[in-house]
């Protein structure tokens, strides 16, 4: 990424940015000539000609500065760097006139020299260097608006920097004329300390006000800032007080707005992932929560492991049960056997009755498939004992379970319509899933798994080979094996 600096700033802006300092010296030029009774004495095109010179100087410090010092050595922005710049540029240029000017009018009065330095670092390092710093601030945030910001600087201490140098400076210029009023015979000493009092007075008063006022200002954006880093680390329940109204007020409500609309999208997302994988779920919405994008049908290659688990017995019992009975039971038994299956790496493709059709591989994060099928159908057998032995103990029915497992290529993705979607897996790899586990009935093992599973326990978990068995749909005999 290219980082701006001072040195590369464009000549448009560097123009701007000098022509602004040549203001002072038209009205310094104009000041002379019509109040101070030294300078007046000087031809308009003498007193502006020595003016020049000194802004040629402040031109060339300026450039000086700018390819001597393009960024800050300490942590602050480039326009405060800027800044920083243009006030040092300033009160060089100040001290440069009021010793060109002593030199070539060595017969004024030292407060005529005293005049000119107080223009030049009242009204230019006081004012227009803040008017410098918002041209340069609009300038770098428009030409480089994806820059990485190395400071923080607070919008309180801006408001409250620029209120105290507009305060401060014009009454202290407003004094400074009341004293040379005095001592120029023009106006009573008591005059002047009246300006003094009332421009002092009204100054703290002012710059009290002013900080009471920037703390509140600060506290109402730490609020604000609070809340978006709350958002930021994933927390939505964010709620903003939004009494003020102006602009912060407005912001806070829109904070608060969209707190409440990711909010609702974490619940849809919570919601959606219990109907479906998390992980399809995420993806989903990651991929088609932008506005007009079209949901893509159809899928892509996958080569997965495939496992069936079926409940024994099923529609006896359901015969025997109460539908609420029966749906608590399915309940208890679907939520344990989820969990396994969720620990091992595999998602849940749907439930086909009492039947679960899982998949193992879908994410890249797992390199052997099959292996971790194998490993949730041996946890599953086992957390069924668990499951069972809780049954019996508050006297209701044990279940019984097979399950088959096959790793083959299927299209994974999206089918259905554009009004009815599904994530699932097709192919024949599912159907052979599905013959092995009509399998796992006695004598038969409850688990059971084809060859392209049991070569890819090999030096993993030892298998042994149950019977070749002749599968529905299978147009040829089928070796099947289990955990040794």
């Amino acid at each position: 990424m290219h980082h701006p600096s001072l040195r590369n700033l464009s000549l448009p802006i560097r123009v701007r940015l000098h022509l602004l300092t040549a203001v002072t010296v038209l009205f310094l030029s104009v000041y002379g000539k019509i109040v101070c009774p030294f300078i007046d004495t000087l031809s308009f095109s003498r007193l502006l000609f020595g003016l020049s010179l000194v802004y040629l100087f402040q031109v060339a410090a300026r450039e000086w500065f700018y390819y001597q010092f393009p960024r800050s050595f300490f942590s602050v922005s480039l326009p405060r760097h800027g800044f920083h710049l243009s006030v040092l540029t300033w009160l060089l240029a100040g001290i440069v006139a009021s010793l060109l000017h002593a030199y070539l009018y060595a017969d004024f009065h030292w407060a005529s020299h005293l005049k000119l330095l107080s223009g030049y670092w009242g009204l230019g390092a006081g004012i227009l260097s803040q008017l410098e710093y918002v041209i340069l601030e609009k300038h770098l945030r428009r030409t480089h608006p994806t820059s990485p910001s190395i400071s923080h600087e607070t919008i309180t201490r801006r408001l409250m920097e620029g209120f105290a140098i507009f305060t401060v400076v014009p009454a202290l210029m407003m004094i400074l004329v009341s004293f040379r009023f005095v001592f120029e015979g023009y106006a009573e000493r008591g005059a002047a300390f009246e300006v003094l009092f009332l421009g002092g007075s009204f100054v703290i008063a002012a710059l009290f006000v002013s900080w009471r006022y920037g703390q509140a200002l600060r506290e109402d954006c730490n609020h604000l800032t609070t809340a978006v880093q709350t958002i930021s680390d994933g927390s939505f329940h964010v709620n903003v007080d939004t009494s003020r109204s102006d602009e912060l007020g407005k912001v806070a409500g829109g904070i608060n707005i969209m707190a409440q609309g990711l909010l609702l999208r974490e619940r849809i997302r919570d919601a959606f992932g219990r109907f479906v994988n998390p992980e399809v779920a995420d993806s989903f919405i990651k991929n088609y929560s932008e506005e007009d994008t079209i949901i893509k049908m159809g899928g892509e290659r996958r080569k997965v492991a495939i496992l069936m688990a079926d409940i024994r017995g099923f529609t006896p019992l359901s015969e025997s049960l109460e539908p609420e009975e029966l749906t608590r039971l399915l309940n208890s038994y679907f939520s344990v056997m989820v969990e396994v299956v969720q620990k091992h790496g595999g998602m849940v493709d749907k439930f086909i009755g009492d039947a679960i059709m899982v998949v193992f591989g879908l994410s890249d994060e797992r390199s052997n498939p099959s292996l971790d099928g194998v490993r949730a159908a041996l946890e599953m057998r086992k957390q069924l004992e668990i499951f069972n032995q809780s049954q019996s103990r508050q006297g209701m029915i044990n279940l019984e379970n097979g399950i088959g497992i096959h790793t083959g290529e299927v299209v994974a993705g999206y089918i259905g319509s554009a009004d009815r979607l599904e994530f699932t897996v097709i192919g024949h790899a599912v159907n052979m899933a599905a013959r092995i586990e009509s399998q796992t009935k006695s004598p038969n093992p409850p688990i059971l798994f084809s060859q392209t599973v049991a070569d890819a326990l090999q030096g993993e978990l030892p298998v042994r080979l149950v019977t070749q068995a002749d599968l529905k749909g299978i147009s040829q005999s089928v070796k099947l094996f289990t955990v040794a």
